[in-house]
């Protein structure tokens, strides 16, 4: 064969091979990861560059210029193989092309073995150069040992690339060709090529057409292009390049799906939490349901049995960040113990919930068996109840009232699956049984199964149970119990969890106290809400923190508007400052104050009350708030005021005119009968008559009177009604008249003001006791009324200039009772003041040698507004 075209073909040969690998570095763009990315790049390129330079060094026979390109050849083709490694770590999922100490050392043993090839020319240990005219003129290249050893490292490194990329691919089954056969045959073949290129070498000495140069560019090229192309579908469909990182690194088990939700890899320890010596290459829905069912990004708990052990894991799926094959990743983190603490401490958290849902708190005692029972790893659970500290420690359930009918026996209470061994070891277990021995120490007690060799071990361990816990549960005043808790965790109780049940027994008799403490306030404070008693409770300060539903009603107020406020919101005006003073110093020295106090509502009613306040007293004796009861007595004030003056009234008034109109007609008869003188005669007993007639008419206005207060004392206030004050004028003036004298009017006020129709009557006796009580005679008797508005109050004055209302009637006024001695007089005041009471109102007098002046105050009333049941102080 011609040696030119021998020549020309090994040159087109490299350069095409160089000119193909440097096209298909630009193509590789589709890779989403860029460090694959970069790897692949750099593999293709570096290998272009390498195949173009041995094409130069082919085409020259110019020792200088073949020596270089070969020398360049050689650097380029060392520098494939840290391509190679850095495209197939970040394949496979892994890191090492990232971590900065293998950079540098990578940097190191390049430049190392760059400066070796370098420097070949000085120490001609790597290669020597020859010139040979067959099969045509070139350079020929003889290697020495040198070159023979960067060569095994070469291929050392891209060995351990290969071993990478042969873990990234999935298994279908396990372990042996199996193993082996789930990897994509053209990877073997790409593999194999690699080693191609020292055939034509060996073979060069015994073929005249094969010349002794450097193969490796064209096996490089080969494994390169292929790599090209294989990554993007025939490894795609084999293997999962993130299974290293992704998976094998994972300390907890981890599936990798592709986008058809197929599994593409798992790692051990998710064939093991699913039952499997390996996971197969199937859908996720046909491998595991409720893995399938996740969402991205979702997170749930499921159970499995692991081991014979029922564990709980955590499972998650995301999405496979940068991975070119993997779409998603699910993984299953054992949280066993993590969920059973939770559960503990949802047990710890609810405790006072479930207690006060409970009908009485040991119902809730009684019931934490099933509470620890629902935990999977506790295989049963015992209450135990202890015998009272003088006797020996065995049970007494003499106290104890079982759950259900199936603990007659009166062994306790037990949730889960093993009743019959608390019935055994109540009856036939020696002390060294974990509960009993807590029951008989009152303390603590844990056991683990493996460390005795009893009876009752022996039993448990025949169910599984690995461990016991025994806690005293101590209710002060109470059936002290022990709680057991047997667990068949492989591991037993762990710290954490062992101090989180004792926690939960230490709770509990606090609990049981506080909710017994807060089940007798409900009581009381349902009492409270249902009595017709108002009810008020401050605090030090006397700040209001709570009200019932009669305080409401008597003072006007609601509950909103009361807490937060104090008590001084009812203060009428009527009670002193010394009435404030008593009160305060009585209650902060931890005693009771009780006293009549004048209070008003809200709508400006006054009304009279029994005021109870007692202080709540803290462990040191010291008030810690305070609680006033208030008992209205308005109603009751004026029924026995009314049935006390009529009584008197009927009684001693009407027994003492009626002694008079006796006295003198028998003064008469005796007159009559003994008469000499019929003039002198009929002179005295027409002085008698006369006397007869005073007391006769005398008894017709007091029994007038005496109605009067009947009927205005007894009108059914159950409804009010309303006057405007405008008819408060008209009624002075016609009262006046009537009576021959005269009313001056001066009204300060808009005249549509509606009042309460009872003080027509009040005006009324007001102004006639004005006008008939005056020294001077009635046309020459004036009086003078004002009316005018003080906040939500009517200021009634009523100024005469007559003598003043006498001492003995004034008592009237200023204490609302009617004296024996005084008889009937001033019972048109009295009237007054009650009429004003039971409106709510208030009434003050005063008198001097200038006249006297009488000031009424009431509340104003709303025309159109439905006047409140609270307001009302009416009549019953």
């Amino acid at each position: 064969m011609d040696a030119i075209m021998i020549q020309q073909g090994y040159i087109a040969v490299f350069a095409l091979t160089g000119v193909v690998c440097l096209l298909a570095a630009t193509t590789v763009r589709s890779f989403t990861n860029p460090d694959v990315r970069r790897g692949l790049v750099g593999l293709l390129a570096l290998n272009g560059f390498w195949s173009l330079a041995t094409a130069v060094q082919l085409a020259t026979t110019a020792h200088p210029v073949a020596r270089a390109m070969h020398i360049l050849a050689l650097v380029l083709g060392i520098a494939t193989v840290f391509a190679w490694l850095a495209f197939a770590s970040a394949y496979s999922g892994r890191e090492y092309h990232r971590q900065r100490t293998l950079q540098a050392a990578g940097a190191f043993v390049y430049l190392a073995i760059v400066a070796v090839k370098v420097s070949n020319p000085l120490h001609g240990l790597y290669f020597a150069t020859s010139v040979v005219a067959d099969p045509f003129a070139h350079i020929a290249i003889s290697y020495h040992a040198f070159h023979w050893f960067v060569t095994g490292f070469a291929y050392t490194a891209a060995g351990v690339g290969f071993l990478w990329l042969f873990e990234s691919f999935n298994r279908n089954s396990a372990g042996g060709t199996a193993e082996w056969s789930a990897r994509p045959a053209a990877l073997y073949v790409l593999v194999a090529a690699t080693a191609l290129p020292i055939v034509p070498y060996g073979l060069s000495s015994y073929s005249d057409l094969l010349i002794r140069t450097n193969y490796e560019p064209l096996g490089v090229a080969v494994f390169a292009l292929g790599v090209s192309l294989y990554a993007r579908a025939e490894f795609r469909r084999h293997s999962s390049p993130s299974h290293s990182a992704l998976v094998d690194g994972l300390s907890d088990g981890g599936l990798l799906v592709d986008e058809s939700e197929t599994v593409i890899n798992a790692n051990e320890r998710a064939a093991e939490i699913l039952g499997r010596s390996y996971v197969p290459r199937v859908p996720l829905a046909e491998l595991d349901t409720e893995l399938a069912s996740l969402e991205t990004g979702e997170t749930t708990r499921i159970t499995r049995s692991v081991g014979g052990d029922e564990r709980v894991f955590e499972t998650h799926r995301l999405t496979a960040e940068d991975s070119p094959i993997a779409a998603e990743m699910v993984t299953l983190k054992d949280v066993t113990r993590v969920s059973r603490l939770e559960q503990l401490m949802g047990i710890h958290r609810d405790i006072n919930e479930a207690l006060i849902d409970a009908a009485e708190p040991w119902q809730f005692v009684r019931e934490l068996p099933d509470q620890f029972a629902a935990i999977d790893a506790y295989e049963f659970v015992w209450l135990y109840p202890v015998a009272d500290d003088s006797s020996d420690g065995s049970l007494d359930s003499s106290s104890w009232t079982a759950p259900d009918d199936s603990l007659d026996d009166g062994f306790g209470a037990v949730a889960g699956d093993a009743a019959a061994y608390p019935r055994w070891a109540d009856a036939e277990a020696s002390s060294t049984e974990p509960v009993l021995t807590a029951a008989a120490r009152r303390q603590a007690t844990r056991v683990g199964v493996s460390k005795t060799d009893a009876e009752w071990a022996r039993r448990l361990s025949e169910r599984g149970v690995t461990d016991c816990l025994a806690v005293p549960v101590a209710v002060t005043d109470e059936q002290p119990v022990v709680l057991g808790v047997y667990t068949t965790d492989s591991n037993g109780f762990d710290a954490a969890e062992t101090q989180l049940i004792e926690e939960i027994c230490r709770l509990v008799p606090e609990a049981v106290r506080r909710i017994t403490a807060h089940r007798d306030a409900l009581r009381y404070k349902e009492a409270i809400t249902h009595t017709a008693t108002a009810v008020f409770i401050t605090d030090t300060d006397g700040t209001i923190e709570y009200v019932n539903p009669a305080f409401e009603r008597l003072t006007g107020y609601s509950k909103r508007e009361a807490i937060g406020s104090t008590p001084s919101m009812l203060q009428s005006g009527d009670m002193d400052d010394d009435y404030y003073d008593q009160l305060w110093d009585t209650i902060n020295a931890g005693e009771v104050f009780k006293e009549r106090i004048t209070n008003k509502t809200k709508h400006g009613d006054r009304y009279i009350a029994e005021q109870t306040i007692s202080p709540i007293l803290d462990d040191d004796g010291s008030p810690s708030a305070f609680v006033a009861i208030q008992f209205e007595v308005t109603n009751r004030m004026l029924r026995e005021q009314r049935l006390s003056v009529l009584h008197r009234v009927l009684r001693h008034n009407l027994r003492t005119n009626l002694n008079v109109i006796d006295g003198h007609a028998t003064l008469v008869e005796d007159q009559l009968d003994a008469a000499a003188d019929a003039d002198t005669t009929l002179e005295a007993a027409n002085d008698s008559l006369e006397t007869i007639r005073a007391h006769t008419t005398k008894l017709a206005d007091q029994s007038a009177t005496a109605q009067r207060i009947e009927q205005a004392l007894s009108n059914d206030r159950s409804g009010r009604t309303c006057l405007p004050v405008a008819e408060l004028a008209t009624t002075a003036r016609e009262t006046a008249e009537r009576l021959g004298g005269t009313c001056e009017v001066a009204v300060r006020m808009d005249r549509c003001r509606q009042i309460d129709a009872e003080l027509r009557q009040v005006v009324e006796e007001l102004v006639e006791n004005a006008v008939v009580h005056n020294d001077a005679p009635p046309a020459e008797a004036t009086v003078r009324l004002t009316l005018e508005q003080d906040g939500n109050e009517l200021v009634l004055v009523i100024e005469d200039d007559g003598p003043g209302i006498p001492d003995t009637e004034l008592v009237f006024t200023e204490e609302g009772t009617e004296e024996p001695l005084h008889h009937s007089s001033g019972l048109d005041v009295w009237l007054v003041k009650w009429l004003v009471v039971s409106i709510g109102g208030s009434v003050t007098v005063s008198t001097d040698d200038d006249g006297t002046s009488v000031r009424v105050a009431v509340p104003i009333r709303s025309p159109d507004a439905a006047e409140p049941e609270a307001a009302q102080t009416g009549l019953d």
